[in-house]
């Protein structure tokens, strides 16, 4: 995400950077660990460099989302390219830290390209960004190859997929390893989403049909409902306009996603669903829905996911207007 002008002064003053006064001032967190015990103990271990702590903690995870959210706390942190190159080179066998290296070689790819439109990147910028793809794209393939069961591995390759322009067709078919490995994985879906968006090759028909097809195919109380708000952002964003998301229709499977998905008593919170819950909110409130955002409020409390609430500014947004946004709309649904 882009640093402004206005997140650098704060940084300089405040020690650990604008999220601390954030946190501090606005009772708000745009922290990936959402505050979760788990997470922000790997963030430790991984700040450290200390490979053997990251692997224990990631190895004894049993919830394939819980996983993919654990490993995006690492891959995000800057630097761990390094060590865990020298993991992955330590032991030929550990599918785990290709697994994770793969993982940061995206984060990594992806900083070199930069957020912008691809008109503003750079030919050297596109050819750093290919060359980390391509490597984590090597790792994910070799560990999809000794066991197909990973969905973690098979969602590394979606994303590869779309920025290195593989097509649709290879897409499809990496995203059904995925979900035959876990049915339920909403990293693969949210990546799959993604390539079926117009932005990427694919069509507002189209995405819309994979999220609701996928949220009404999932059990009562899955996290995969939130496919159906974050479809919707996306057609609103890439030219729908807000006149689109207020339409009866669209306010009609708002409604029933969120009863079947976080509103069912069938749903059990876990660790990184802020995301859930802020797309819910964000879509309601899109939509001058407030008393249906408040319960997501609720649920997300100071959890800010940055994205979701950037998505209309290209994701440039600095983490400082991001809290802004986050606590007016709040305020407006009455939470």
């Amino acid at each position: 995400m882009r640093t402004s002008a206005l997140d650098r002064a704060i940084a300089r003053l405040a020690g650990d950077g604008a999220r601390t006064l954030a946190n501090r001032f606005l009772s708000v967190s745009t922290d990936p660990c959402q505050g979760d015990p788990g997470a922000l103990a790997l963030r430790e271990a991984t700040r450290r460099g200390d490979w053997p702590a990251v692997r224990a903690i990631l190895a004894a995870v049993t919830d394939g989302n819980v996983r993919n959210f654990y490993l995006r706390i690492v891959s995000a942190t800057r630097g761990t390219q390094t060590w865990l190159e020298q993991a992955v080179l330590a032991d030929s066998g550990d599918t785990l830290a290709m697994l994770t290296y793969g993982y940061r070689l995206i984060d990594w790819g992806w900083e070199a390209r930069g957020s912008g439109a691809a008109s503003s990147v750079s030919r050297g910028q596109f050819r750093t960004f290919g060359e980390r793809l391509a490597r984590a794209e090597a790792f994910f393939g070799e560990v999809v190859r000794r066991n197909p069961g990973d969905a973690d591995a098979w969602t590394g390759l979606v994303t590869c997929n779309r920025g290195l322009q593989r097509g649709h067709d290879e897409a499809w078919r990496r995203f059904n390893g995925a979900r035959a490995a876990d049915a339920g994985h909403l990293g693969a879906h949210r990546s799959m989403l993604q390539q079926l968006c117009g932005k990427w090759g694919g069509s507002d028909q189209v995405v819309h049909r994979f999220a609701v097809d996928s949220a009404y195919s999932a059990p009562e109380g899955s996290p995969l409902t939130c496919l159906v708000p974050e479809a919707h952002i996306e057609i609103w964003v890439g030219g729908g306009g807000l006149k689109y998301i207020r339409q009866p229709a669209v306010i009609e499977e708002l409604r029933k996603a969120a009863a079947w998905g976080p509103g069912s008593p069938a749903y059990r919170p876990l660790p990184g669903d802020a995301v859930v819950h802020n797309l819910f909110a964000r879509a309601f409130m899109n939509a001058k829905l407030r008393s249906e955002a408040a319960p997501h409020f609720a649920a997300s409390g100071n959890r800010v996911v940055a994205k979701v609430w950037a998505a209309d500014a290209g994701y440039i947004w600095p983490e400082s207007l991001i809290h802004l946004s986050y606590l007016r709309e709040r305020s407006k649904a009455g939470r």
